[in-house]
């Protein structure tokens, strides 16, 4: 299997003047990005950086991120991308766990890390810094190793380590997630033949690039396509829109929260964008519920296609088609070359439209857990790996995520899954977002709560979520308390997070 470096190189000779990125106002055609991603790759072996190094890529949203990010790759190193998010504390832990031998960064984080012009960060830190700003030794300037001819690099071997991603830690520190070269190439191929991506789109996105959703399904997709990705740096929902007119673009890709926001925009004000072009978004992340897509596709004139991935697998392993029918609340069928099962905790199938956790094999899977052997052999036992996610198949072989297991709300005996009373929730006409989660509760074991945020100019209150939910859901299934907030937790890709409401709400005793 070609690597996605040579897929670049590919495009960069055949299609040299075809864009291939564009994030804010830079922009890059195939034909550059292909020459930059070399002259990175060979100035870091000049620098005495080794195949095999770990290089932590500690940058927003930009063409320079793209650069470093196959460039490494290209060097032999093992690509470690690091939200620009992230603190201090965070970024330190994930350089430790990684053994990062280089840092690429800004000035700004670089001095949030405490790494300044005048000293390398401390032993066992990174060796090497490259800095996107001005050169200040002991410092390497990225313009400059750009503007460095370019060498001759043996191609890596595709069983090689080439990225690694670290888990969101929703169950403890973050684990470094090993993908070698080929499970990295095979993701993206199979994105590009799933979600059925054209040499002649253009997709907008405003997901941070170090999350493989935006940066693998999404940017290597369209790259083995030969198509046009353009990224808005920090996700604004007018200027979202504004941009899909003025790319001209035919399609998009968030997260649910995405196109909840972008549906709660004036209906005049995007009724005045040129969107006609606008065929089809992609929705990962969590399962989309059906009055945010209904939503959206009524103001953008475009579906919203679900899709299910995890990092461990470098993106997706189950999505729609991007043409034909497909059922609601569906997030597709599995991705060519990849088996997926639904299995009790004996890792037996269980019958179609049961509750089971979903399990898969395919050569997008990662090899492993960064220096977790025990933490690997659980995750992939019997050749397997274990996603933690709960999900059921249909007589027609789609697959419905029901909600991560961790989320599970245990009440009173009963299984509560979130998802299926945030769709209820989601549903009322004076509900922008919603998030269900469970709280400690000595008789019940746990009771669901939600936390509501009320659409612009609505009031909501207890009795009014309380009856509406009455009205389709067991009563058990009800939450016992309706919060009305502000905003809700998101992560830096716009997920929810369930369990920083918890932690909020969960009384002291039970914490």
């Amino acid at each position: 299997m070609a690597s996605l470096v040579r897929v670049i190189d590919d495009h960069g000779s055949r299609h040299s003047d075809r864009a291939a990125c564009v994030v804010g106002t830079d922009r890059r055609t195939y034909g550059a990005l292909a020459d930059q991603i070399l002259r990175f790759a060979s100035a870091l072996r000049e620098l005495g950086l080794q195949p095999g190094d770990r290089l932590a890529l500690y940058l927003p949203n930009s063409v320079e991120y793209v650069v470093c990010f196959y460039g490494a790759m290209r060097a032999g190193l093992i690509a470690t991308p690091i939200n620009g998010a992230f603190t201090k504390a965070e970024v330190t832990y994930l350089l430790s766990d990684s053994g990062a031998a280089g840092i690429v960064s800004t000035p700004e984080l670089l001095d949030r890390i405490g790494i300044t012009g005048t000293e390398v960060a401390p032993e066992p830190g990174p060796r090497v810094v490259i800095n996107t700003g001005e050169s200040a030794p002991p410092w390497c300037s990225l313009t400059e190793l750009l503007d460095t001819p370019a060498g001759s690099l043996p191609a890596p071997r595709d069983d090689s380590p080439a990225c690694l991603p670290y888990s969101s830690g929703t169950t403890g520190r973050s684990k470094g997630i090993v993908h070698t070269h080929d499970s990295m190439a095979m993701q993206a191929v199979l994105s590009a033949n799933r979600l059925q991506l054209r040499h002649d789109d253009v997709l907008v996105q405003a997901m941070p690039l170090v999350h493989l959703y935006p940066g693998n399904i999404i940017m290597g997709g369209l790259f083995v396509a030969g198509a046009t990705m353009v990224v808005q740096p920090v996700f604004d929902p007018p200027a979202f829109a504004d941009l899909l007119s003025q790319q001209r673009a035919t399609a998009c890709a968030g997260v649910p929260t995405t196109y909840a926001m972008l549906g709660q925009l004036p209906k005049q004000q995007v009724a005045e964008l040129d969107t006609a072009r606008l065929e089809i978004a992609f929705s990962a992340g969590a399962p989309l519920p059906g009055s945010i897509r209904s939503s959206f596709r009524g103001m953008f004139g475009a579906d919203v296609l679900d899709c299910y991935g995890i990092t461990e697998a470098a993106g997706n392993l189950v999505a729609n088609l991007r043409y034909g029918g497909r059922p609601e609340l569906s997030c597709g069928v599995p991705y060519p070359l990849t088996d997926v099962r639904i299995v009790d905790p004996l890792d037996q199938d269980v019958p179609d439209g049961e509750v089971g956790e979903l399990i898969a094999r395919g050569p997008q899977i990662m090899t492993g857990y960064w220096n977790r052997p025990e933490a690997t052999a659980e995750a992939l036992r019997g050749g397997w790996f274990h996603t933690g996610d709960l999900a059921r198949r249909d007589e027609r072989g789609f697959y419905f995520i029901v909600d991560r297991k961790n989320d599970l709300i245990l009440t009173g005996g009963y299984n509560v899954y979130p998802a299926e009373i945030e769709d209820v929730l989601q549903a009322h006409p004076d509900v922008a977002m919603c998030a269900v989660f469970g709280i400690p509760d000595e008789i019940k074991g746990e009771k669901p709560w939600a936390a509501v945020v009320p659409r612009a100019g609505a009031e909501l209150d207890e009795a009014i979520l309380d009856a509406h939910c009455r009205g389709q859901l067991a009563a058990y299934k009800v939450p016992r308390y309706f919060v009305i907030v502000d905003e809700l937790p998101r992560s830096s890709v716009g997920k929810i997070l369930r369990r920083e409401l918890r932690a909020t709400f969960t009384p002291k005793e039970n914490s």
